[in-house]
C-alpha cells in the first residue's frame, strides 16, 4: 500500500500492517501545531470533521483529487477547498495518517484515493496505546540501539510520543553503550547486536534509503561538513555509498542503450578494494535494471 506515514512522508507498507501503523498516527497521539493550521487557514476542529468527512466520500471506489474535493468541499467556504487543493498532500496526509485515505490505482497519469477501510478485504481496528509500542519496538529492532528522541524523530515528532512508546517497552529495554552514549536496545535483540557482522562492506544505497532516517543526528554516518550532499533541498536524501556502514560518497546513474552508467562523488579517496566493491555492485544494480554493460566513473 502507498501512503503518507512517518514524518508525513510517502511510503510502502503492507496491507496487513497499515491497521497498526494507522493506529499509533491516529488523533489519539497526533498534534497540529498551530503554525500549520494558520498557514492551512483551518481550525483544529474543522480539521478532524475534514478527515472523517474524507474517509466517508471514499465509499469503496477510487476518486480523483478533483472528484474527492467536489464531494467534501460540497457546501464549504473556499479556505477549504484551497487546503484541500495545498501541496505536497497537504490536507489529505491526516486523513492517511488516520487510516481514512490512501492511494488508489492509477488512472492513466492520475493517481487515485481509496479508503483503506473499505478497500482492503481485511480490517483490523487497533488500539492506538497498543499499536504505538509496537511501532516503537519494530523500530528499536530494525534500527536500535537508539534513543526515545530518535523513535519520536523518525515518527513524527509529536508532543510526548518517544516517552509513551519508551513507558510501554520499559520491561523490555536495556541500556547499552555506543561510543559513550547511553542508547536502548530491546534485551531479546541483544545477542544479535552484538555478533552482527558485516558481510557486504560496501554498498550502494538508493535515494530515500531508510537506512539514513533512522536516528535523529546522523554523525555516526558522516561528518557535518557532507550533510548538504546528503540531504538536499526540499527532503531530498541522495542515493550514497556505505562502507563499513558509514556513508562515503554519493552516486547516481542514467540508464541508455543497454548500458547503467553510475558516477560517484566519494567523499574521501576510496581503497582499490573498494572501488572494486563498488564496481561489483554497480554490476549487480545493471542486472536487476537488466541491463547488460555498466560503466562506473569517479569524481
Amino acid at each position: 500500500m502507498k501512503t503518507w506515514l512517518m514524518r508525513g512522508t510517502l511510503h510502502l507498507t503492507r496491507a496487513d500492517d497499515l491497521p497498526l501503523y494507522t493506529a499509533a498516527m491516529s488523533r489519539r497521539w497526533i498534534k497540529a501545531s498551530n503554525a500549520w493550521l494558520k498557514f492551512v487557514q483551518v481550525k483544529e476542529p474543522e480539521l478532524w470533521q475534514l478527515v472523517d468527512d474524507i474517509g466517508g466520500a471514499l465509499d469503496g471506489k477510487p476518486m480523483s483529487r478533483e472528484e474527492l474535493i467536489a464531494v467534501v468541499g460540497k457546501g464549504k467556504p473556499a479556505r477549504i477547498h484551497e487546503a484541500l487543493r495545498s501541496g505536497w498532500g497537504g490536507m489529505l496526509k491526516p486523513s492517511a495518517r488516520n487510516g481514512r485515505l490512501c492511494f488508489g490505482p492509477n488512472r492513466g497519469q492520475s493517481v487515485t484515493f481509496v479508503n483503506p477501510r473499505k478497500w482492503l478485504h481485511e480490517w483490523r481496528d487497533v488500539d492506538p496505546e497498543v499499536a504505538l509500542v509496537e511501532a516503537a519496538r519494530r523500530y528499536l529492532h530494525a534500527y536500535g540501539p537508539a534513543t526515545k528522541n530518535d523513535f519520536a524523530r523518525w515518527w513524527g515528532a509529536w508532543p510526548g510520543i518517544g516517552n509513551a512508546a519508551w513507558s510501554g517497552l520499559a520491561d523490555e529495554l536495556v541500556h547499552v553503550s555506543v561510543d559513550g552514549a547511553r542508547l536502548d536496545a530491546l534485551a531479546a535483540d541483544l545477542d544479535a547486536i552484538k555478533g552482527a557482522m558485516n558481510d557486504e562492506p560496501v554498498r550502494l544505497l538508493p535515494l530515500f534509503d531508510p537506512y539514513l532516517l533512522g536516528h535523529a543526528s546522523r554523525d555516526h554516518l558522516f561528518e557535518r561538513v557532507h550533510a548538504p550532499k546528503v540531504s538536499r533541498t526540499a527532503g531530498w536524501i541522495s542515493a550514497v555509498v556505505l562502507v563499513e556502514g558509514s556513508v562515503a560518497g554519493t552516486w547516481t546513474h542514467t540508464v541508455a542503450k543497454n548500458t547503467m552508467s553510475i558516477s560517484v562523488q566519494p567523499f574521501r579517496r576510496l581503497t582499490s578494494s573498494e572501488t572494486a566493491a563498488v564496481r561489483k555492485r554497480a554490476k549487480e544494480l545493471a542486472r536487476a535494471l537488466d541491463q547488460s554493460k555498466t560503466e562506473v566513473s569517479f569524481a
